[in-house]
């Protein structure tokens, strides 16, 4: 079934349309290098010069953002300050709201205004190790925030020290240690930016998975659900580390007759085998998602990468969008203003897909190195549109707040 914008829907719902931000100020002098440097060459570079067939008002815009929009609401007196967000939205043309954890009041408020809102988590990501530093932004006497604190960042970068590893388990993880996904030395210990994966081999580990995109859609009321993938442990050479616990391996074994540890962790096969697990996991959320609400909306979310990339950190996507396993694949430009990336990913992941699902271009400001720069931005976001995204979306709500970027959401609707 299609949409009313032609694209392919799940009936009957409305068309297309992440994380607390470090002020926007200090992401503006962090990275104000970088984004002027790509900036240069936008008028060197030409945008490709097809038509786009539709506006961005009827594909529809989508903005990730907190629970409540800016605020993770407690209570019915938080209501007052979504119901501004919302309407924030409203004004500038967002049509779905992908929120972490969707509250409840997000949900109906938005509904209320005519914005669709769908409720994301991290897909099997149970902790980690996160570093956090100390920075000479301290010392600015100036409130962060204020135009003399951002005129003072612009100028001077923030100096990083005093790195502090923070590790982080999820409660279920910790009471089943069992199906923790294992490197090939089988350390347990997370080193920093490492992240605790649970293995998809476990059925028990996919029931709890599938568990929590259920619990999402019950508890707010949301139109949909995104499972987001996060960045995987790699190796040199860009590889999964995980697969080598016991159910793996023997699994491995019994259908190939190889054992995993004999062989390079980029073995084509032991890859696939890997990245097979993955897939079955989707494939039992997707179908109990039909089955206990039909009507929702079921999409992914990837960091963008290489073409042949994807399949070393076990993202089969190709297999997914063939298989009818999501609704909607967005790409994520997270920690690049590139416009090259953007153009030339967008434009193979749309010959891959082949019309058989949207392609939303997730664009970041929010991250390091992201599209902060507001010329950029919107010229990222047409380049995507020519390139064959079926819409765009901006990632996320606090960073667009800071960045003062809702005048660039209104220019990218009217693209």
């Amino acid at each position: 079934m299609k949409g009313p914008n032609g694209m392919n829907k799940r009936p009957p719902r409305s068309e297309l349309t992440r994380r607390s931000f470090l002020s926007g100020a200090i992401s503006i002098g962090a990275i104000g290098a970088s984004s002027k440097l790509d900036r240069e060459t936008i008028a060197s570079t030409p945008s490709p010069s097809s038509v786009v067939p539709q506006t961005s008002r009827t594909r529809g815009f989508t903005l990730w953002c907190a629970s409540g929009g800016l605020i993770d609401p407690k209570s019915s007196s938080d209501q007052p300050e979504v119901e501004t967000f919302v309407k924030q939205c409203v004004d500038v043309g967002v049509t779905r709201l992908i929120a972490n954890n969707a509250s409840r009041i997000l949900v109906d408020t938005a509904r209320a205004h005519g914005i669709e809102t769908h409720s994301y988590v991290a897909l099997n990501s149970h902790g980690g190790v996160r570093m956090r530093f100390a920075w000479s932004c301290e010392f600015i006497r100036p409130p962060i925030g204020t135009s003399e604190a951002t005129a003072i960042l612009n100028t001077h970068r923030p100096i990083w020290s005093s790195p502090n590893a923070q590790p982080r388990m999820s409660d279920f993880a910790r009471t089943h240690q069992e199906l923790r996904g294992q490197n090939r030395e089988h350390r347990d210990e997370l080193q920093p930016y490492e992240r605790l994966q649970l293995s998809p081999i476990f059925p028990e580990m996919r029931r709890h998975e599938i568990s929590r995109y259920l619990d999402l859609l019950e508890k707010s009321g949301a139109d949909g659900v995104q499972a987001e993938f996060v960045l995987a442990n790699e190796d040199a050479e860009g590889v999964d580390t995980n697969g080598y616990e016991t159910a793996m391996v023997d699994a491995y074994r019994a259908q190939t007759g190889r054992d995993p540890f004999t062989l390079p962790n980029n073995t084509p096969d032991w890859i696939q085998f890997r990245a097979d697990q993955v897939t079955v996991l989707l494939r039992e959320l997707r179908e109990t998602l039909r089955e206990k609400n039909p009507r929702s909306t079921f999409t992914v979310s990837l960091i963008h990468r290489e073409r042949d990339d994807y399949l070393k950190v076990l993202q089969d996507w190709p297999r997914w969008v063939q298989d009818d396993l999501v609704d909607e694949l967005h790409l994520w430009f997270r920690t690049t203003s590139s416009l090259k990336d953007v153009e030339r990913h967008t434009k193979e992941a749309a010959k891959i897909i082949g019309g058989r699902c949207p392609l939303v271009v997730e664009l970041s400001c929010y991250h390091p190195g992201s599209f902060q720069d507001p010329t950029l931005m919107l010229e990222a976001a047409r380049r995507a549109l020519t390139n064959g995204a079926d819409s765009i979306g901006i990632y996320r709500g606090h960073a667009v707040d800071q960045l003062n970027f809702w005048p660039v959401i209104e220019k990218i609707v009217s693209l």
